[in-house]
């Protein structure tokens, strides 16, 4: 069986399920729909909890770490802007050295 095999038995059992599930509720009494109804809400009300707990918790990491990436990227601009002042000084040393100490006072 291929793909199609498959997704046709996925179908299959779907439409089975769902003609199950229907005449299950038609054979149920008011009071029995009722209580399957307030199971569900509760079960969706956790879910719901559950999801925006999730979400938070996403939230919270995906910040830490842009965090993370953030103070890197800067550590990394530090470095490099303290590799370039020394570069800088170096260069602004060389023309003292190159004269060196009689020239200056010529």
């Amino acid at each position: 069986m291929g793909g199609d095999g498959s997704e046709f038995l996925q179908r299959d059992f779907s439409e089975t399920y769902e003609r199950y599930h229907v005449e299950s509720l038609q054979n149920m009494s008011k009071q029995e729909l009722v209580k399957e109804y307030l199971e569900l809400e509760k079960c969706l009300s956790r879910m719901e909890e559950e999801n925006n707990r999730l979400r938070m918790e996403s939230k919270k990491h995906g910040g830490e770490t842009a965090d993370k990436a953030r103070v890197q990227q800067l550590e990394l601009e530090v470095d490099r802007l303290r590799a370039e002042n020394l570069q800088l000084l170096k260069e602004k040393d060389l023309p003292r050295q190159e004269k060196g100490p009689c020239q200056l006072g010529e």
